[in-house]
């Protein structure tokens, strides 16, 4: 069995790649919000009490109906990590829709570094 191990560098390092989503939402970029994302990932979430999401991200079309989010609020919690995945809860409020969202984000550590593979959420108004 091996011992878990994973050194607080990493925690920031899955900390930056966060910010790196939660910053392409307050400024509107899509191009910074799909550098965050594995071009495999998936999402599903719910908006207005709806299902939505699948191999598309969601919110990239948020970005595109909404524009940038520069007075959006954020928590993150690192839930849990390991040597190579992550489990990442983010609370936001105030985004460019004047809503709120609880987010869980999956990342994995692949070659090139911390990427999310995968996000689960629900909009609050």
């Amino acid at each position: 069995m091996k011992k878990k191990l994973v050194s607080t560098n990493e925690y920031k390092n899955v900390v930056n790649v966060v910010n790196n989503y939660i910053e392409a939402i307050r400024t509107g970029s899509v191009e910074r919000l799909e550098k965050t994302f594995h071009k495999d990932s998936v999402t599903y979430g719910f908006v207005n009490d709806k299902l939505q999401g699948g191999a598309s991200n969601p919110a990239v079309d948020f970005i595109k109906n909404h524009g940038a989010s520069p007075d959006m609020e954020a928590h993150i919690d690192v839930l849990d990590i390991t040597p190579a995945t992550a489990i990442v809860r983010v609370v936001t409020g105030s985004d460019a829709a004047n809503s709120g969202c609880d987010e869980y984000l999956t990342l994995l550590k692949l070659e090139a570094g911390w990427t999310i593979i995968a996000k689960a959420f629900y909009q609050f108004d």
